[in-house]
């Protein structure tokens, strides 16, 4: 099976599973197995590519086999649920079998991000992780978010990243 149809079929799947929250992958107790004619091999790269092009949030576990085996948990992200429901193109082709229609109803409106946005929304979370890593005290690291905080609810950052600077904004600094 081609890997845009395995993708296709992976993230239609965490897009209709989006209210259960992260879902289980790999080699956990009770992780998703692949649907009928898909491998588990490309099930899990089909996981690993959509982390990568930035369409689901994917939390990696330690392999303790030693084998190399990929484990963990994956949810579509904001990013993902806009491909799906058509509103941006994604950053490699995913194709759909059969063609997964959403309900008109269930459709909520949505802004289209482009590659650049996406990219710097990116970037941000990366800053975010790295500062909540980084070797220093709480108060320097509240200081460092704050200063994310402010700009991220500035106009200037509406202005760039469009609904990204909100999608920032609601999930590290509301709670």
């Amino acid at each position: 099976m081609k890997d845009s149809v395995v993708r296709g079929r992976l993230l239609q799947l965490l897009y209709e599973r989006r209210d259960e929250g992260s879902i289980p992958f790999g080699r956990l107790e009770q992780a998703v197995p692949p649907p009928g004619g898909i491998s588990r091999r490309d099930w899990l790269r089909a996981v690993a590519q959509l982390s990568e092009y930035g369409l689901i949030d994917w939390t990696s576990l330690e392999d303790k086999s030693g084998m190399g085996q990929l484990s963990g948990f994956a949810k579509i992200n904001d990013f993902g649920v806009q491909a799906v429901e058509g509103g941006v193109a994604p950053p490699s082709r995913i194709s759909e079998s059969p063609p997964a229609t959403v309900p008109k109803q269930r459709k909520a409106p949505v802004a289209t991000i482009t590659s650049q946005q996406r990219k710097i929304t990116q970037a941000l979370e990366k800053v975010i992780a790295a500062i909540n890593q980084a070797d220093l005290s709480e108060k320097e690291k509240n200081a460092a978010k704050s200063s994310l905080r402010k700009l991220l609810s500035s106009k200037a950052a509406a202005k760039v990243l469009g609904a990204g600077a909100q999608s920032l904004s609601k999930k590290y600094f509301t709670g």
